[in-house]
């Protein structure tokens, strides 16, 4: 018996003792076999690190969650913020870890949402959202989709009421691609999904535009609204406290390329942040745990039932003094308000009849003063044009002369005291004509305005400017290098007999009337100017053919009359050599590059009109 005693003692020494179980719950958003696969490395990494407990992860759903706590059956809790926040507030469980996401080498202890559409969308901001569609994985992703909810809400849009909303659930990716097959205008995930898409070859980013784009220091990732902590891990009420400090000691110090926090996708564990921007989202939103209150009447009345029969009692009371005084007074007012009402009455009768007559007066002094206007424009018009077609039919002026008089009537007729007509060709200007002869024949009368003309290819027309009293500058475009600009200035010191130099200036048919001779002009002037080119190259040409020997006339002759070279020497009874030579001597000194040009300097110069001067 004292053997066996030893025994029993010998096997309880030398038996290690059972690991306690720790649970720890894990949100299973995306499926309950993908939440396994992420977290139990993470478990298996607590049970190595605390030997005397066994660590395992339950993948459960929001409602599974709520069931295995008041059930007792959960230790530690592992979800997103939101979550975390409805279970802190309804069964006060406390974080004691945030997990740090990995993004290439940075490591992210917060994280945010995204709102994104086609590159190709014409849509560039929040504001335009109103009435589009939404994907998002679910009403409760706070990631997915409160965020995106809060941004909206903080510009007057409400996509519950105002957008159509699409719940495409898990994974993230499926928003993505709802948006860019076209199946909703805009999409919102949490950050990162766009980066890890882009990075799996699935999406090109330049395929997708940001909107409300946002920037943090030290987060890389594009986002469209503030950051927010990371998950958390935390624990029940009723977990061993000393246990607590060790599981938090142990997830602080894994290393970023454990394998735990690489299956997690995390770089591990930092100290529990403040999670008090996720309350104040959630009471915004007033969702789940800050939903609004309904009131219990049947509660209220039991507390307050004597002080509301008092109050309900003042109130009949004076609403039944209120109601006799109402109808007093309802009386009083609409007596008086008729008899205000008749006096209004007349009044506006009167007013109405005084304004209709001032109207009618007003509408007839303005069409006097319009007609007379108006047949003071055509009499002045026709007396310009009078006196114009009399210019034109002097049969004694020349072109030149007749210009004059001309530019000098349309000055009379504008009431000016100058005018002056130049050319514009080249940025240059060149004055062509000036009334009244003696006035100084200056290139431009005012060298600003007359390039504003020219540049906008506009009248101009201004009164007491820095140069002159009344100023008024018309282009006429004969082609697009060569331009007319008629030019009329008065001096502030010129005296007017009468006002009808302004009246002219400012009627709108003076204006038409100088346009249209101002055009008029234009083409005289480019006849004059052609005329002269003509007369002048005529001259050269019978300079150039006056010192011609009788036989090189002769051969000129025959040349002009389509003779060839042959038929000439026959009619003359010279070699074809001799008449090649006349043909050369005629070339140079006509200084024609070749026979059909020298024919046509010789018929354009009327040589052969004069027999007596060309005679063999």
């Amino acid at each position: 018996m004292k053997i066996l005693s030893v025994l029993l003692l010998y096997l309880m020494l030398h038996t290690p003792l059972q690991a306690a179980s720790v649970s720890i719950a894990v949100l299973a958003y995306d499926g309950k076999p993908q939440a396994l696969s992420r977290w139990q490395p993470t478990a298996d990494y607590l049970s190595r690190q605390i030997t005397d407990h066994q660590f395992h992860i339950v993948a459960l759903s929001h409602a599974e969650f709520e069931h295995a706590i008041n059930k007792g059956e959960l230790d530690f809790i592992l979800t997103n913020p939101s979550h975390y926040i409805r279970l802190e507030v309804k069964f006060g469980v406390t974080r004691i870890a945030t997990f740090l996401y990995q993004f290439q080498q940075t490591r992210l202890e917060q994280f945010s949402a995204v709102i994104f559409t086609r590159a190709s969308s014409e849509l560039t901001e929040l504001q335009q959202l109103r009435g589009r569609s939404l994907a998002a994985v679910n009403e409760d992703a706070f990631g997915g989709f409160q965020l995106a909810q809060d941004a909206l809400l903080s510009i007057g849009i409400d996509p519950l009421q105002e957008m159509t909303v699409k719940w495409l659930g898990f994974p993230h990716a499926d928003v993505v691609r709802a948006v860019l097959a076209g199946n909703a205008d805009v999409g919102t995930v949490r950050s990162g999904i766009l980066e890890k898409m882009a990075e799996q070859g699935e999406i090109e980013l330049s395929q997708l535009r940001i909107l409300a784009p946002q920037q943090h220091a030290a987060f890389p990732l594009l986002h469209s609204v503030d950051l927010y902590p990371e998950w958390a891990f935390a624990k029940l009420p009723a977990t061993d406290t000393a246990l607590s400090k060790q599981l938090a000691l142990a997830l602080l110090l894994m290393k970023e390329d454990d394998d735990a926090a690489l299956r997690a996708a995390g770089a591990g564990w930092t100290i529990p942040l403040n999670y008090d921007a996720v309350h104040a989202v959630l009471r915004r939103l007033q969702v789940e745990p800050y939903q609004p209150v309904s009131l219990d009447f049947s509660s209220f009345w039991l507390a307050y039932r004597h002080w509301l029969v008092i109050i309900i009692l003042l109130v009949l009371i004076s609403l039944a003094t209120l109601i006799r005084l109402y109808r007093t007074n309802q009386h009083l007012q609409s007596t008086q308000l008729a008899l205000q009402r008749h006096q209004e009455q007349l009044e506006d009768r009167i007013q109405l009849r005084t304004e209709e007559l001032n109207q009618t007066n007003l509408a007839l002094q303005n069409k006097i003063e319009s007609h007379i206007n108006v047949d003071n424009s055509l009499s002045d018009s026709c007396e310009l044009a009078q006196s114009l077609y009399d210019i034109f039919m002097r049969d004694e002026l020349n072109r030149t002369q007749k210009l004059c008089l001309i530019v000098d009537a349309l000055r009379l007729f504008l009431g000016t005291e100058q005018a002056l007509v130049s050319s514009y060709q080249g940025g240059r200007f060149s004055a062509c004509d000036c009334s009244p002869a003696t006035a100084s024949s200056a290139v431009q009368l005012s060298i600003a305005l007359s390039q504003q003309a020219i540049d906008t290819q506009q009248l101009v027309f201004q009164q007491a400017n820095a140069d002159w009293h009344r100023y008024i500058a018309c282009p006429v475009m004969v082609d697009p290098q060569q331009c007319y600009l008629f030019e009329f200035g008065t001096a502030a010191q010129y005296p007017l007999d009468n006002l009808q130099g302004t009246q002219q200036l400012n009627s709108a048919l003076s204006f038409k009337m100088l346009h249209l001779v101002a055009q008029w002009i234009s083409q005289e002037i480019l006849l004059i100017e052609q005329q002269q080119r003509s007369d002048h190259q005529l001259l050269t040409l019978k300079q150039r053919l006056a010192d011609l020997t009788p036989r090189e006339k002769e051969v000129l002759q025959l040349l002009t009359q389509g003779e060839s070279t042959k038929e000439m020497a026959r009619i003359m009874a010279i070699s074809s050599k001799t008449v090649d030579m006349h043909r050369a001597n005629l070339l140079r000194k006509s200084k024609a590059k070749s026979s059909t040009e020298l024919v046509q300097l010789a018929v354009s110069s009327g040589f052969f009109e004069e027999p007596s001067k060309n005679t063999v």
